[in-house]
């Protein structure tokens, strides 16, 4: 019985038509914030388009518009030609064939792998013998037929991705949205799902997939949109996007700041010890963020850390902060450990974290954002001392210090995130993409007061997606692939723009290239 239910199973994923979609004119806004602008776009039966960006670009924000589980401010979204996706529900949409697989996967933990794929595929109709067979079928299309009865919670991260496509699977989708379904990943489970997400489309089913790992959409895209702050700015083939100019800006920043580097002193080989994390592991449930990191930074020392979207910069800003406790590994900060110690002691010990995004309290004036920040170390007295510091540092803050911070603009709140992480009296700062959005002269004048910081013998920890400009700065360099750490060592090797352009675009083996370049120098 088994085997005729998996014939009719296969028989039922003969390659199929897939659905067109148009997108005309979609902006989606949250408040003042618009997180798709204007966007249209026309995606053909049977396509697998790519879509990329930096963080914030918009990107699983369209593909919750897609799947209607969100509904454009404006625009429309079209399936077929005929189906209004921007007025319906989720179920709709699921009904019409547009089915999504999430970066993180939910399934029902408790349930077998197999009843995850019963329940998604009861919304296609077909029951019985029919069902049962579409349902091995996928399984073993997707490498789950002999784990069908475990309980899905017991699946290691590769076999819970391969889950979630198989769900996406079960309601029949004409139109499937991966969203970062490498996420997390070594490169031998990212070239296995590779080869699933290639099996699928071969059937005919059109694909969009945002994906942060750029090797996986070389391999598979036929056509790749570029996403910036929610507007398109570049199309085209895999090979295309990897050399147009606007993208490797806002990957990797002006490739002209590099001329300027800064000339390192004499003494900055021998920065005395501030912090140093040891085999360093952080895990989300079964996704690994962090494999094994050593890192290290001196006291007065700028390092730079930079990374494709997802390679784990930000994870590491937060563990370092306390924020996210680790699996393995250990955190010295002064030659204490302080793996531990939760984040309000490790801001009295001297550690401050600058966010990305800012995080300012709106309603209140700047001179209280900054105020609030003293709490947690200095004394009144040396309150005084910290502020007109941080005022000499950004004149303007003090002409604006009575204003509220919401109503500044984006370089000025910057600049109150900066200062109000100094007003903790810090021994290391860590920014987390300082020039994000900013204007050229204002990243500037935020890049003078990093050099100022540093020659208050402050170490910095600097995230940053500008990296040109990162490298210009840094004393020390390190890129972080998947979770580990491809190249620590001299700026200078990573400012070559074909190595660098390799380390972000898929070509891990050349940051790796520039790493025993630098060891070569220093030998």
């Amino acid at each position: 019985m088994k085997s005729e239910e998996l014939a009719v199973g296969a028989a039922l994923m003969e390659p199929q038509v897939g659905a067109s979609l148009t997108l005309s004119d979609v902006t989606k806004r949250f408040g003042g914030v618009a997180a798709v602008s204007e966007l249209s776009l026309q995606i053909a039966p049977g396509e697998l388009l790519g879509v990329i960006g930096p963080n914030g670009a918009g990107k699983s924000t369209l593909l919750s518009m897609v799947n209607a589980a969100q509904h454009p401010t404006h625009g429309e979204i079209v399936l077929d030609g005929k189906h209004q996706i921007h007025r319906m529900r989720t179920h709709q949409a699921a009904r019409l064939g547009i089915a999504r697989a999430h970066q993180i996967p939910r399934p029902f933990p408790r349930m077998s792998v197999r009843e995850n794929l019963l329940v998604a595929s009861h919304s296609t109709g077909k029951h019985g013998s029919a069902q049962r067979g579409r349902v091995d079928a996928i399984l073993e299309e997707c490498g789950l037929l002999e784990r069908s009865e475990q309980p899905a919670g017991s699946l290691t991260l590769l076999n819970l991705k391969r889950l979630e496509v198989a769900r996406a699977l079960a309601l029949n989708p004409r139109l499937l949205l991966l969203d970062e379904v490498a996420a997390g990943l070594v490169t031998h489970e990212i070239d296995e799902i590779t080869e699933l997400i290639r099996a699928v489309h071969s059937q005919g089913v059109t694909i969009m997939l945002v994906e942060h790992v750029q090797a996986l959409v070389h391999a598979l895209a036929q056509r790749v949109v570029v996403l910036d702050f929610g507007r398109q700015i570049a199309e085209g083939t895999p090979a295309e996007i990897a050399q147009d100019a606007d993208v490797i800006r806002i990957y990797l920043g002006s490739g002209d700041a590099g001329a300027a580097r800064r000339t390192p002193t004499a003494d900055a080989q021998a920065k005395e010890e501030l912090l140093r994390c040891t085999e360093l592991g952080v895990q989300y449930g079964k996704l690994r963020a962090l494999h094994s990191v050593d890192f290290e930074v001196g006291t007065g020392e700028v390092v730079a850390v930079l990374g494709a979207n997802g390679s784990g910069k930000t994870t590491l800003a937060r563990t370092l902060m306390g924020m996210v406790a680790p699996i393995a590994g250990r955190i010295a900060f002064e030659g204490t450990d302080v793996t531990g110690l939760p984040t309000h002691k490790r801001a009295r010990a001297g550690i401050a974290l600058c966010h990305e995004g800012r995080r300012l309290f709106g309603g209140m004036t700047v001179r209280e954002n900054l105020d609030l920040a003293t709490f947690s170390r200095a004394s009144s007295e040396h309150h005084d001392v910290l502020l007109e510091r941080v005022y000499k540092l950004f004149p303007l803050l003090e002409k604006r210090t009575d204003s509220y911070a919401g109503e500044l603009s984006g370089g000025q709140q910057q600049m109150v995130a900066i200062a109000r992480a100094l007003m903790s009296d810090p021994k290391l700062v860590i920014f987390d993409e300082l020039s994000l959005g900013l204007a050229p002269t204002v990243i500037d004048e935020i890049y003078q007061a990093i050099e100022q910081i540093r020659g208050w013998q402050i170490g910095v920890i600097l995230i940053e997606q500008n990296a040109y400009r990162a490298l210009a700065i840094a004393d020390r360099a390190y890129v972080l692939e998947r979770g580990n750490v491809t190249y620590v060592g001299s700026p200078e090797p990573l400012e070559d723009p074909e190595t660098l352009r390799a380390a972000y675009f898929g070509g891990v083996a050349a940051s790796r290239q520039a790493q025993h370049q630098n060891e070569e120098e220093k030998g």
